[in-house]
């Protein structure tokens, strides 16, 4: 599926730095480019510039894996008018505060959708 960039409702850019998943304030770099791999079955896994996987492990939090590590690293991408969801396994979405804080939430809202690019 190629590469992409994630910026979120708040102007925040995905990022993957220092084994975290975090953000960036207003530009983006190799750090905030991700690799999209088509997994089957609307299924997605998204590999950071450093071929690492972002993941969700079973207390909901997103975090940055050596390997791909199944359902945990597994994702729907949601489209809605012009945004992205990123939705786990499990359910959860992966959003970003104001502050630029990554979390998961059931809750579909502004915080979890994104602005993608192909970058």
């Amino acid at each position: 599926m190629g590469n992409r960039a994630f910026k979120s409702h708040h102007g925040h850019f995905i990022s993957a730095e220092h084994e975290q998943v975090k953000t960036h304030h207003g530009h983006h770099d190799h750090h905030t480019h991700f690799h999209v791999e088509h997994h089957g079955h609307h299924k997605v896994a998204i590999r950071t510039h450093s071929n690492k996987y972002v993941s969700i492990n079973d207390n909901n939090d997103v975090y940055i894996s050596h390997h791909f590590h199944g359902e945990h690293s597994l994702f729907h991408l949601e489209h809605h008018g012009g945004r992205v969801s990123i939705k786990g396994h499990n359910h959860y979405y992966i959003a970003a505060d104001h502050y630029g804080f990554i979390y998961t939430t059931k809750n579909h809202d502004y915080n979890a959708t994104f602005e993608e690019f192909i970058v």
